[in-house]
């Protein structure tokens, strides 16, 4: 990265600040993705400006709303948004990030370990089939993933009974079509975060709370889930 101090200014417009070490790995992140883009795709956001607020600003944007020292779970890490920004720049956090395309995770692994982030690994797979991480997370997020239902539906059986769900979305029009599976999975609208990046696009960070067990009939299989969200 040419001009961290474009990304230090940016990030200190959303009231995050990090150290001299913190933005050294989040520039040598930016190189990593961008040589590793050569061989497959992990992201068509490749300019340094726009790479800086629709990646590291949008990330970073939700950062405070995660809980102090939780293990977190990242739903669809893909190239590692927001789970690699998160874990550098929230050190208190356990982050694992979930995508059911294997070469991203080894990608995401493989840079975690030359960043030094023994903070962040990967589960390589589909996060409804994993079911020896249900009611593990104090928090799980997802960045550009699916509809706000068809989220929950996945995000519900991970967290622990209290744990957060953050969303990150553009606005808040996905709360009300997202009210019934909301009921149906004991999960409960806390807050939102609404803003606009640099970039001028609009944010919303969504915050939820886990407030009783997942019934045991959730998560349904995706296949279902996505044809028949609740």
């Amino acid at each position: 990265m040419q001009n961290t101090n474009k990304l230090k200014s940016v990030l200190n417009g959303i009231d995050v600040f990090p150290t001299s070490e913190q933005l050294s790995k989040l520039s040598a992140y930016f190189d990593m993705v961008v040589e590793k883009n050569k061989q497959f795709n992990l992201t068509a956001i490749l300019s340094e400006d726009d790479f800086v607020s629709k990646h590291y600003e949008d990330s970073l944007f939700g950062a405070s709303e995660f809980p102090v020292s939780a293990r977190v779970l990242d739903i669809g890490c893909g190239g590692g948004f927001p789970s690699v920004p998160i874990a550098i720049m929230r050190e208190d956090l356990s982050v694992v990030g979930i995508d059911s395309t294997a070469k991203k995770t080894v990608f995401v692994d493989d840079s975690a370990r030359e960043l030094g982030l023994s903070n962040l690994t990967t589960v390589a797979g589909r996060a409804e089939d994993q079911k020896n991480l249900f009611g593990t997370f104090d928090a799980v997020t997802a960045r550009a993933v699916s509809s706000l239902p068809i989220l929950l539906e996945l995000s519900a059986p991970m967290l622990k009974v209290g744990g957060t769900f953050i969303a990150y979305k553009t606005d808040e029009s996905e709360l009300e079509p997202a009210k019934n599976a909301l009921k149906v999975l004991n999960m409960q609208f806390d807050h939102s975060k609404c803003g606009m990046l640099s970039c001028g696009e609009k944010r919303a960070i969504l915050v939820f709370k886990k407030v009783g067990k997942t019934p045991s009939n959730y998560p349904r299989q995706y296949g279902t889930i996505k044809k028949k969200p609740l």
